[in-house]
This record gives C-alpha cells, sequence and structure tokens, in this order.
C-alpha cells in the first residue's frame, strides 16, 4: 500500500516538474530566444519581465501621460501612444517589446506595413485581443469567413447606395443645427460637440443598420452605447481593470446582462425580417444593411439546389455579430472624426473660411445634395488632414501565423507586428518638415500625392481588409460638417481642454467644447 502512494507522490511530482518546465519554457526560455533572434538582427527594446512582459512598464507610461492635459498642440504621439515614444528614444523606430510572453514588433517602414496588409495568404492574422474587443464580427474573422462576410456586406457601401442615404443623413442633421439655434437664441453659445455627435451619429446608424425598424434599432444602438462606454471608460487603474475583468463584479454582472439583451432584441429584428421576405413582404426590404445581410442569404438559398452551401451562409447569430460589429466601428469612427475637425476648423478658423466659401458656392443656402459631394474639395482636404492628425486608430496589430521573412527581416511565428499609424502619420520624413502642423494644402493633389511614400497615409488600414465602411464615414462627415459651416461659424471655447486619448479609439479625453454663431442665411 505504502509503495502505491510512493508511486502515486512520485508521479504526481513529475507531472508538477513537467508543467512548471512548460511554463518556464512559455514564459522565460521561448522570450529570451526570440529576444537573443531580433537582436542578431541588430533589434533592440525593453527586456521582457516574466508574466507581464512590459505591459506594467506600459500601464505605468499610459497612466501618466494622460493624468494631465497638454498644450494645444498636434505633437500628441507621447500622450496618444507614450509607450513608442519613450522607447522608440532608446532604441529606434523599429524595436520589439513584450506583451506577456508574446513579442511585438513596431514597424513603420511603410513598404513593410504594406507587405504585411495586402498580403492575400491569410499568414497574418488578427490578434488575440481584436477578436477578444469586436467578437465574431468583420473585424476579427479570418480566411473564407471573413471573405463570405465581405462579400455580402460590400453592396451596402456601393457609391450608388451611399448616394440614397444623403436624404436621411441630412434630415437627421437639420434635426440637431434647428435645436443648436433654439439653445444658442435661449443664450446657450457654448455647446459640446461630441455629445451632439454621439446621438447623431447613432441616430444616422439606427437608419442605416435597421430601416423600417428603426426606433426598435434605435433602442437596441442605445443599449449597445451604454455597453461601449462602460467598456472604454478610463479606469483609475488599468492593471486592476484586466484582473477585474474576469471577476463577477456588480459591473460585470450588469453588462452581461446588456449585452444578453443586445443580442436578444436583435434576433427578433431579424426574425421578423426573415419572416417579411419569406411571406413575400419584400416591402419591407430596403437598403438597410440587415436587409442586404438577409436578402444576401436569400439570394444564395434559391441559387442552389438542396441544403448544398448552408455552410457559406450567415446565420442569425452571424448577423447579430455585424450589426454590433457596424455600431462599434462605424459609431466611434465617424464621431471621433467629426469632433477632431471641428476642433481643428475652431483652431484655423482661415481653413473654417475657405471650406465655407466652397460650400456655399456649391450648395449656396441649401442642404448639399449627393452630386455635391465630390465637389467639396476643400473640405476633403480638410477631412484629410484631421485623419492624418488623428487617425481614430492609432495602431494596427498582426500575428504571424509562421515563421516569416518580412523584407530583410526574419519573424518568427507568433510574433506580434505593431503599426504605429499615428507616428506614420506624424513622420517628417514622410510628410515634411511641417508634419506637425494642421495643413490640408498637402493634400490639394490628392492622398497619393500628399507625402513622399504614396502608402504614408492609412486610417482606415490598406489592403484586403481596409474598413468597409470607410467611404460612408467620409460621406457623412462631409455632409453634416458642410450643413454645420452654412449655418453656423465657430471656435473653440475657453473651457476646452486638448487632451486627446486613445481608448478604442481616438478621442478628447474631455469633450469639445465649442463656442458657436449662427449666420444669416441670406
Amino acid at each position: 500500500m505504502m509503495n502505491i502512494a510512493m508511486s502515486a507522490c512520485a508521479l504526481a511530482c513529475c507531472g508538477l516538474l513537467f508543467l512548471m518546465v512548460k511554463i518556464a519554457k512559455i514564459l522565460w526560455w521561448k522570450p529570451l530566444q526570440i529576444q537573443k533572434h531580433f537582436e542578431s538582427q541588430g533589434i533592440r527594446g525593453p527586456p521582457c519581465r516574466l508574466i507581464y512582459g512590459n505591459m506594467l512598464d506600459m500601464i505605468k507610461m499610459r497612466e501618466q501621460a494622460i493624468s494631465r492635459p497638454m498644450e494645444l498642440s498636434h505633437d500628441i504621439i507621447p500622450r496618444a501612444l507614450s509607450f513608442y515614444s519613450r522607447w522608440t528614444e532608446t532604441y529606434g523606430n523599429t524595436f520589439i517589446h513584450w506583451f506577456g510572453s508574446t513579442a511585438r514588433l513596431n514597424i513603420t517602414d511603410p513598404e513593410l506595413i504594406w507587405e504585411v496588409l495586402c498580403n492575400k495568404s491569410g499568414l497574418y492574422k488578427k490578434s488575440v485581443q481584436m477578436k477578444e474587443l469586436n467578437g465574431e464580427g468583420l473585424l476579427s474573422l479570418e480566411g473564407e469567413m471573413w471573405a463570405q462576410h465581405r462579400r455580402i456586406i460590400n453592396p451596402a457601401f456601393h457609391v450608388e447606395h451611399l448616394k440614397g442615404m444623403v436624404p436621411m443623413v441630412i434630415g437627421s442633421t437639420s434635426t440637431m443645427l434647428d435645436k443648436w439655434k433654439e439653445r444658442i437664441e435661449s443664450g446657450e453659445n457654448e455647446i459640446e460637440v461630441c455629445k451632439e455627435f454621439q446621438n447623431l451619429t447613432e441616430d444616422i446608424l439606427a437608419h442605416t443598420v435597421f430601416g423600417s425598424c428603426y426606433s426598435e434599432g434605435k433602442r437596441v444602438f442605445d443599449l449597445q452605447s451604454e455597453q461601449t462606454l462602460l467598456l472604454t471608460e478610463v479606469p483609475r487603474s488599468l492593471l486592476r481593470a484586466l484582473i477585474s475583468r474576469f471577476l463577477p463584479t456588480r459591473k460585470n454582472r450588469y453588462m452581461r446582462k446588456l449585452d444578453s439583451e443586445i443580442r436578444r432584441s436583435l434576433r427578433q429584428l431579424i426574425q421578423r425580417k426573415k419572416q417579411a421576405w419569406s411571406l413575400g413582404r419584400s416591402s419591407s426590404y430596403g437598403g438597410d444593411l440587415i436587409s442586404v445581410m438577409t436578402v444576401g442569404n436569400k439570394d444564395q438559398q434559391q441559387q442552389q439546389q438542396g441544403m448544398v452551401l448552408q455552410k457559406g451562409m450567415m446565420s442569425i447569430e452571424e448577423i447579430v455579430e455585424e450589426c454590433k460589429t457596424f455600431f462599434f466601428a462605424g459609431h466611434d469612427t465617424t464621431l471621433c472624426l467629426l469632433a477632431w475637425t471641428m476642433i481643428l476648423l475652431g483652431m484655423h478658423p482661415q481653413w473654417q473660411d475657405r471650406a465655407r466659401k466652397e460650400i456655399i458656392s456649391i450648395c449656396r443656402h441649401q442642404p448639399p445634395k449627393p452630386e455635391n459631394v465630390s465637389q467639396l474639395k476643400i473640405m476633403g482636404m480638410v477631412l484629410n488632414e484631421s485623419l492624418r492628425l488623428y487617425p481614430p486608430v492609432v495602431a494596427l496589430i498582426r500575428q504571424a501565423g509562421q515563421d516569416m521573412k518580412l523584407g530583410n527581416l526574419s519573424v518568427p511565428g507568433g510574433t506580434q507586428l505593431l503599426f504605429p499609424i499615428i507616428a506614420l502619420h506624424h513622420d517628417p520624413s514622410l510628410w515634411g518638415d511641417n508634419a506637425k502642423e494642421f495643413d490640408p494644402e498637402r493634400f490639394c493633389d490628392g492622398v497619393s500625392k500628399a507625402a513622399k511614400h504614396p502608402m504614408a497615409f492609412m486610417p482606415f488600414g490598406m489592403g484586403p481588409r481596409i474598413c468597409v465602411g470607410q467611404n460612408f464615414a467620409v460621406l457623412q462627415a462631409k455632409l453634416i460638417l458642410a450643413m454645420i459651416l452654412q449655418r453656423f461659424s465657430f471656435s473653440l471655447s475657453p473651457t476646452y481642454t486638448h487632451a486627446p486619448i486613445p481608448v478604442v479609439f481616438l478621442q478628447p479625453q474631455f469633450g469639445a467644447q465649442m463656442v458657436m454663431t449662427p449666420l444669416s442665411q441670406e
């Protein structure tokens, strides 16, 4: 009996030793070998600390950076991407740092970024963190599933289809501007435009996604807006947030309840769309995103015999994920673009005047028509410069699926590649000595000629996975800002605090307060 107990103890000890060796290999030996591998290529970085890597240093740098506002300038990298700003001073533009035991290779060479983002082999994948944040929608899917979803969703963003959305965007914007005028006439001339644009973009998205089910969809987006606010609020301690996300706290329980309610409501809306189609009530379908996804599935069904391609169709759960993704990406991207452009035009009134003169010369005092949008060249230049200085996403991450050759670099499988888009957009070697200044004139000959490298500008990414909704975001921004400029002049309020902060998307930490002055419409 004693021999059996001793054997069991010996086996347990061997198992524990094996587990400890395996953990040591993952947390210490493998990172050490990867670090030596990159050092042999002349690439250095901060030392990898056990378990956390460089995460604690990054958290500390970020908390220090956002703890105080900055002066009114566009030199925002030290605040928006503090770890990159600090470590490039020591290790150069290409360096590695560690997210836990995972190596992240920081790259700013546009040629190498292009090579990765335009690679169609599927060997460079989205990071695990991206999937945790965005779920299983278009932003996170890979391979054939991504291609299938993209093919179904693409028609919703064709140019001709977008033109049909112009009246709806104009209607929602007119309602907002009428309320602004009433507030100003009552003596309230300061407006916090971030909150206003949040409501406006939610209103537009609800129409875009849900169509005739707009009012029910608006309620879903109200819930998702609350969920996003809870997800993206800046905690006192990011380390505490990393730990508490796995605990059954009151906030976590409430967020799970919100998510359950959002999914339930979306399923009901989608089911009603499908039932209406199956009963022949095709008039219930329009150009909204749910209709495009649902009709797309129905078209595929009609083209097939039996159930052969069922695996290639979007299920209700997949449509739910895409609706959530569209709100998450489409809402905040447009909101941030509008807010930063208003701030920039408030800081640079000469460009506000130039844009207004062009708009009035083309549209007079009437809302822009679909054919007017492409004629607003100055507005397009201003928006591009806003996206350059304040890109919605400050960095992109991909992960090497296996050992890869990238340019002259040898990259081990599992390495994450971090592309600091904001650093690329602010690089004087690409944009000239005035790279940190607001100068829309640099885009007068188009995007490809604005910088010294044609791939230096990528606010929506690039390659096959470029943001599907980029044209819709820019269209909305052009229409909304054109209508604002027709009816108001504006400047930064004395209460405005300049504090860009990346909370998923780059946004003004304390809002965007503007002093608005109505213009004569004669």
